[in-house]
């Protein structure tokens, strides 16, 4: 059953997770890069280990020191949930108090996007249509979709948490003692 003391850990490693992944964005960003799509990836790694110490700190308040694969995944795919909700919500925020991110993020996307190669390679395998559609869409961006991404995107926290917290699950969940056979 899921007990009140693992909402706490859920709630203490989801916050440490996204306040970390805001961390990281702020450091990537004095750098001189722009902390937006794939320079913001790695800080899904910052959410697994979250994630893991969560699983772990409530693996460790069982009298047993047991826990079932069902109460680990949940766990941790609730600490990332939580972690990835405060990051997007940072994001928003960051982002929208400086609008020239969001616009530098979209020039350099679009420079990107009109190499000749990149192009070429964008329309053979694509089309056309999908192209222009592309190049609209990253004109029309704004901070939320930006805060969204974190979430749901194709490197957001949510989808990439889930391959995670199914190791984590794994590697934390309940093993059964066998007697030897004498």
């Amino acid at each position: 059953m899921f007990k009140l003391t693992y909402l706490k850990s859920v709630l203490l490693y989801g916050i440490l997770a996204g306040v970390l992944t805001l961390v990281y964005c702020f450091v990537v960003k004095s750098m001189g890069v722009i902390p937006l799509d794939g320079k913001k990836a790695p800080s899904i790694l910052l959410s697994g280990v979250c994630m893991a110490l969560a699983v772990w700190s409530c693996r460790e308040k069982n009298v047993d020191k047991v826990i079932h694969f069902w109460e680990c995944l949940l766990i941790a795919n609730l600490t990332n949930l939580v972690g990835a909700c405060i990051s997007a919500t940072g994001l928003y925020y960051w982002l929208s108090a400086d609008p020239t991110m969001v616009q530098d993020f979209i020039a350099e996307s679009l420079r990107v996007l009109t190499l000749p190669n990149v192009k070429e390679e964008y329309v053979k395998d694509l089309g056309e249509a999908v192209y222009s559609q592309a190049i609209q869409g990253f004109k029309l961006l704004t901070p939320s979709d930006l805060a969204w991404d974190e979430l749901k995107g194709l490197k957001g926290k949510l989808p990439l948490g889930f391959f995670m917290s199914m190791m984590i699950a794994i590697y934390f969940k309940r093993h059964y003692i066998t007697p030897k056979a004498v």
